[in-house]
């Protein structure tokens, strides 16, 4: 049975028999193509119900998940942002008052007024991401998408990473960057085939991975 989550306390995320993740943690998610990283944010933001255990979830979450997740092609980027909003629980008058900030982290100028099917994939993980956290969410989850941006903005996002940390803010993302995950996180998860193969330090974990990926294959001796 589930030990019970202390909401007065400071855990956020409880999956059950799994690992809990603390208020203000960064955790980096790893682990091969397959593994169930993304499908493990997807049931964390809710899109997506687990076939067996429980998730605890508490506090608004802001999500980035694969590209595409979350918007309709035909509308525009500001109707997006209200629609990818909504999805995660967030009033029209909280997102009236976010808006020009996400446009202007977006910085993807009049496109924000046309059709996000006319978008680059670059300009689309832009506003996509300034979506995600120009709600000010307790918890920020973000898959690879951001890996698809162009350098540039890329590290400005990192760099904002930092200031959500300085906030409180709980970050979960999945990369195949394992020095991303040194740089940024407090702890590491690695996934194989669905499960937990090591949870712990960021440098621990990152031996394990590599371990796993580049070991030889005992089946080719």
């Amino acid at each position: 049975m589930a030990k019970p989550l202390n909401l007065t306390k400071s855990k956020l995320i409880q999956v059950t028999n799994s690992f809990e993740i603390e208020k203000g943690e960064t955790v980096g998610l790893i682990g091969p193509n397959g593994s169930g990283k993304s499908t493990l944010l997807e049931i964390l933001c809710g899109t997506l119900t687990p076939t067996r255990g429980t998730v605890h979830v508490v506090g608004k979450i802001g999500g980035l998940l694969e590209l595409g997740a979350g918007f309709n092609p035909e509308f525009t980027g500001r109707e997006n942002v209200y629609l990818n909003g909504s999805i995660f629980g967030f009033s029209r008058e909280t997102i009236d008052n976010k808006i020009d900030d996400i446009e202007g982290f977006a910085d993807i100028g009049d496109f924000v007024d046309r059709p996000v099917k006319t978008y680059s994939s670059g300009m689309y993980v832009r506003l996509a991401f300034a979506a995600a956290i120009g709600m000010e969410p307790e918890i920020l989850i973000v898959d690879e998408a951001l890996a698809v941006g162009d350098i540039r903005f890329q590290r400005k996002c990192y760099r904002y990473f930092h200031e959500l940390q300085s906030r409180g803010t709980t970050i979960i993302f999945v990369t195949h960057a394992v020095e991303l995950v040194r740089a940024h996180c407090d702890r590491a998860i690695l996934l194989n085939n669905g499960t937990i193969g090591s949870i712990g330090a960021p440098k621990d974990v990152i031996h394990d991975y590599l371990e796993l990926m580049f070991a030889p294959d005992p089946r080719k001796r």
